[in-house]
């Protein structure tokens, strides 16, 4: 009777023992922190600035900030999907998130080229305040990608880009005639009235097509990202100022709208703070601190710069207003998003008419 009283005393320790190692393994389980493993196609080569330093610095803070709750892995052009096709392959959910330019969908949309870089339209400094500011330009934006199950993101906001490199000295808007351009964005409508044919190309294929005769000219980015990708004077001896086409660029990060869904609330702030962290501060002060030094390296390389006459400007202006005005009257959201950044940059000028030109005057 005895041993058998032993025997149940022991086993009732055991089975007590289990039941609190269970427990706490159990409870350890719940309480562990859910981890999140993201992939970033982007429309970038891997030896583009906008990939270097602005794809891979912000999978990089996202981690750190997150404490590992939030892995993203950025992936160049043509990794794991075309430059021209994560848009919708995010959209689908093929991958949880994505670095492009919006100017890329406009056969989608008119209104992604508002969010992208309209000729004579907004500075990188306005973008930051319209998105930001008062304007709520971001409530428009994410109204936007959310018909495509996305939520957007600032990305790389870069300023005014390095003009147009041709085969031939373009010094008026004349010249443009007949002219094959590479060119992305609202700036192929206005080329197109100047007499261009537009070739749409991503930024891999643009060397092949210069050397094939496909084209005879071509627009891409800042002074920088041009230098480090090879666009010297060797690609083309001729390099057209100032850059109307794009007088900055406003890049973009975009959510599958399922896979933002799952993620807590925490995350979404992290995700949210470091997009404007590295593309609006980070991206835009490293990348315009030495456009510069690279402007000197175009000029010593022996590459020729035109300038427009203010002429030219002008005509290029009175196209962009029509084409939008034209727009504008066909779809209701274009004209919502246009008036909203029209309304601002008036009222904006208004005060900024005393900043920089008024303290600094030319010498």
């Amino acid at each position: 009777m005895l041993d058998t009283k032993r025997r149940l005393f022991f086993l009732l320790i055991i089975v007590t023992l289990f039941v609190s190692v269970f427990s706490t393994v159990y409870s350890s389980s719940c309480s562990a922190p859910q981890q999140f493993k993201w992939r970033m196609p982007t429309s970038w080569t891997q030896d583009n600035l906008m990939y270097s330093k602005g794809a891979v610095p912000l999978c990089q803070r996202i981690n750190a900030l997150s404490g590992g709750r939030l892995v993203i892995e950025p992936y160049p052009a043509d990794k794991l999907v075309g430059a021209f096709d994560l848009f919708d392959a995010v959209g689908r959910g093929d991958f949880e998130c994505g670095l492009s330019w919006p100017g890329y969908w406009i056969s989608k949309d008119p209104s992604f080229a508002l969010f992208s870089s309209i000729p004579n339209m907004m500075t990188a400094q306005e973008w930051m305040v319209w998105l930001y500011g008062p304007s709520n330009g971001m409530e428009l934006w994410r109204e936007l990608y959310a018909r495509y199950n996305l939520v957007v993101f600032p990305g790389p906001l870069a300023g005014p880009e390095f003009g147009f490199f041709t085969n031939r000295p373009v010094k008026t808007i004349d010249d443009f005639k007949g002219m094959k351009i590479r060119a992305t964005g609202f700036a192929p409508e206005v080329l197109k009235e100047m007499g261009a044919t537009v070739v749409l190309l991503p930024q891999g294929q643009i060397k092949a097509a210069l050397k094939s005769g496909e084209i005879d000219g071509f627009e891409f980015s800042t002074p920088s990202i041009d230098w480090e990708l090879g666009f010297d004077s060797t690609i083309t001896p001729f390099v057209l100022l100032p850059s109307w086409h794009q007088p900055s660029s406003m890049e973009e990060v975009f959510v599958n709208g399922d896979a933002w869904n799952k993620l807590p609330d925490d995350l979404k702030a992290i995700f949210e703070a470091a997009c404007k962290e590295v593309g609006m501060v980070d991206f835009t002060a490293g990348n315009e601190g030495i456009n510069a030094v690279y402007l000197q390296k175009f000029q010593s390389d022996g590459i020729q710069i035109s300038v427009l006459d203010d002429a030219s400007m002008q005509k290029i202006t009175e196209i962009t207003d029509r084409l939008c005005d034209n727009l504008a009257e066909k779809d209701a959201f274009f004209a919502r998003v246009l008036k909203s950044q029209r309304d601002f940059r008036s009222a904006y000028r208004t005060w900024e008419k005393w900043g920089d030109y008024k303290l600094y005057p030319s010498k």
